[in-house]
């Protein structure tokens, strides 16, 4: 006998089901509307997700999870807009970003009071700040006041709601256990490059550790005109080197062994790095992919993508506005979706990666700054399968340099200044090209010479087109006027100004204005909030979240 519609269930959900509940679950979050009953709502909704995975209901997964994404987002938002924005205050915080120096001043950010601000320092409390470290704990006395404009829009996404003068600042002690390991790890790996020229330690700082700050300005240009940016900073190909490079120690593990030293290992990375949002992508599918293989269920990648994309959105629904984390997830699935067909049509494996990726990351690129350089496929395919050697080469080895160091640490390190050169070189040599960048129009021009190109499949080519583009054309209606929170209040959200306009230094609320203040110099410069090339820079190539 037949079970009755409402008993009858799939064993498991669909990849196609995941993959709606994870679009379901970034959808809400952009929403961001507040649910009624408050906490009591949220805890009813959460129930209602738990019901649905353990019956495998797929459309009722997708409405509960767009609803929590939704409520919860709303909940941050809220959160921001009644934090405190101006005032005296004293108090003991955990620096959450390295200090960084920006014209006369030094900038980090505190959680004080369990709240982020965002803190300006200058003179001698500027040289106090400055030799701190993301974790560590300082006692703080300033004036807070509110941030306004874009800076503001950037902040509020970084859950930062307000801007911190100090007055007085007091280093303590090196904050959590975590925290102290993986300060002494970037302590340790920076010593073994100690007889480096500058600009190739800050290479190496960025590439291997994602810190990057103190990259001259003229190699920061190079690396963006030549769609190379994204090497310049950590990014979620890293935590696969990171494993790759572990796994022969792993495999002397149990299983169960073996996935907590690799779980630990990845939180180990994410403090190391900073916890940039490629990387928490990134780490996210790798935990998934960890413990589904532990239990005997591992999953395909187009899941395990979706799982963490949806497990990162409700855990923080901010991160929907992130162009960090869109890109990383746009890159990998163009990678995760394409790559596969293209490599059956006797397309090159580097080849059809670095144009999935381009493909993923389009939609997103030419709304938002403008396209990508023309130049980027060449330039990735020649420095990308450098970088990777490069970045197992510079930790294995850096491990033991900084320990050793001198000249030992030196000869250590003479393969990594080698592959540095080469990337640099390209770098160099494809901004030099000036071959300009693609803009909407060609790529759309592109996409449809593909879909021409491959009649074999021209009614995926076709659909894939489709979406690629609608998606194009909301993000370009919709980023301009709710780039950073929507549809939150309008208390909460912050900027009515054009997401184009350049972040002006001198606010009437904000610190002295710095002694230098730049001017755009590329087409998403004004996006991003910040003049100086240390500010998170807007990735120009097709791999720059991958």
């Amino acid at each position: 006998m037949t079970a009755p519609w409402f008993v009858r269930r799939p064993r498991v959900l669909s990849d196609r089901a995941v993959v709606g509940a994870a679009v379901a679950t970034g959808a809400g979050a952009w929403w961001a509307r507040p649910l009624p009953g408050g906490a009591v709502g949220i805890g009813v909704v959460a129930l209602v997700v738990v019901y649905a995975l353990g019956t495998r209901r797929a459309a009722v997964l997708c409405v509960a999870l767009a609803v929590l994404a939704s409520a919860l987002s709303a909940r941050s938002w809220a959160g921001l807009a009644d934090a405190p924005t101006s005032g005296q205050v004293v108090g003991v915080a955990t620096l959450v970003t390295d200090p960084d120096d920006i014209g006369r001043g030094t900038r980090a950010e505190l959680r004080l009071h369990g709240r982020r601000v965002e803190a300006w320092a200058y003179g001698a409390r500027a040289a106090a700040l400055r030799g701190a470290a993301a974790g560590e704990r300082v006692a703080v006395e300033g004036r807070l006041s509110p941030v306004s404009g874009l800076r503001r829009a950037y902040l509020l996404r970084g859950h930062v709601a307000a801007r911190l003068a100090v007055d007085g600042i007091e280093r303590l002690d090196g904050g959590t256990p975590p925290a102290r390991a993986a300060n002494a790890v970037r302590r340790l790996l920076l010593r073994g490059v100690a007889s480096f020229p500058p600009g190739q330690q800050a290479m190496f700082a960025g590439i291997v550790l994602g810190d990057d700050r103190g990259q001259p300005r003229a190699t920061v240009e190079e690396f963006r005109h030549s769609g190379l940016a994204h090497l310049l900073a950590v990014s979620g190909q890293n935590v696969a080197f990171v494993l790759a490079l572990a796994s022969p120690l792993l495999l002397f593990l149990g299983l169960r062994a073996r996935l907590v030293a690799a779980v630990g290992l990845l939180a180990l990375f994410g403090l190391v790095t900073r916890w940039e949002p490629s990387v928490m992508r990134a780490e996210a599918m790798a935990g998934v992919a960890l413990v589904t293989a532990t239990v005997g269920r591992p999953v395909s990648s187009v899941r395990a993508l979706a799982l963490a994309v949806a497990g990162l959105l409700v855990v923080d629904p901010l991160l929907v506005g992130s162009i960090g984390f869109l890109l990383s997830v746009g890159a990998c699935g163009g990678i995760v979706a394409l790559t596969p067909v293209l490599t059956r049509r006797r397309v090159p494996l580097p080849l059809a990666a670095t144009l999935a990726a381009q493909a993923g990351v389009a939609p997103l690129l030419a709304p938002v700054f403008g396209g990508m350089p023309t130049v980027s496929t060449a330039a990735n395919l020649l420095a990308v399968p450098v970088a990777g050697p490069l970045m197992m080469w510079g930790m294995g080895a850096g491990f033991v340099a900084g320990v050793v160091g001198g000249p030992v640490a030196a000869l250590l390190h003479l393969p990594t200044r080698l592959m540095l050169a080469w990337v640099e070189g390209v770098a160099h040599h494809a901004a030099g090209l000036g071959l300009g960048s693609f803009g909407a129009r060609h790529l759309v021009a592109l996409a449809t010479i593909g879909a021409v190109a491959f009649p074999w499949r021209r009614r995926l080519v076709v659909r894939a087109l489709a979406g690629l583009a609608t998606a194009a054309v909301c993000l370009a209606a919709a980023l301009p006027a709710c780039r950073f929170g929507p549809c939150a209040s309008p208390s909460a959200t912050g900027p009515s100004t054009s997401p184009r306009e350049p972040w002006s230094w001198g606010s009437s609320t904000g610190p002295p204005t710095p002694s230098t203040t730049r001017a755009p110099t590329s087409p998403w410069t004004g996006f991003w909030p910040g003049p100086s090339s240390s500010w998170p820079r807007a990735p120009t190539s097709s791999m720059s979240a991958g």
